[in-house]
Order: C-alpha cells, then sequence, then structure tokens
C-alpha cells in the first residue's frame, strides 16, 4: 500500500472506477439503442431510466448497487 493511502480511500476510488464503468456501459447502451433503432420494451426502458437517475443524483452508490445495476444492463443488452 502506498504511504499516505488509506484502506478506506482505495475502496472509495474503487467504487468510483465502477460507477463511471456503469456510466460509460449506460452511454454505450444508449448509442446503440438509437443507432440501430431497436425498440426496448417497458422494463428495459424503465431500467434505464432508473440507471440515468441514480447516476445522475451524485449520491454514493453502494457497491452491491452497482454490481445490480450493471446487471440490469446485461440483461438489457
Amino acid at each position: 500500500m502506498f504511504d499516505g493511502v488509506t484502506q478506506r480511500e482505495l475502496q472509495d476510488i474503487n467504487s468510483e472506477f465502477s460507477r463511471l464503468n456503469l456510466q460509460l456501459e449506460l452511454c454505450s447502451l444508449i448509442h446503440d439503442v438509437r443507432s440501430l433503432e431497436l425498440e426496448l420494451d417497458e422494463r428495459s426502458r424503465q431500467m434505464m431510466a432508473t440507471l440515468r437517475d441514480e447516476l445522475s443524483s451524485g449520491k454514493r452508490i453502494d457497491d452491491e448497487r452497482l454490481d445490480e445495476l450493471m446487471k440490469n444492463i446485461a440483461i438489457i443488452r
């Protein structure tokens, strides 16, 4: 471990990378849906709206919730 970096700080950094990865996956999914002119079912549209809302809230998202949201993207794909 580096001097001056705590385990908690490393966890926070890891969580932030996970959140950013989720954001990128959502942007990629939105791009794919638009470029391929796909029509999503209501459940998929709702999942995407929930993802957008949680990511734009500015609140910290627990790691378990990040994993769940990433699984939702995989379900939609």
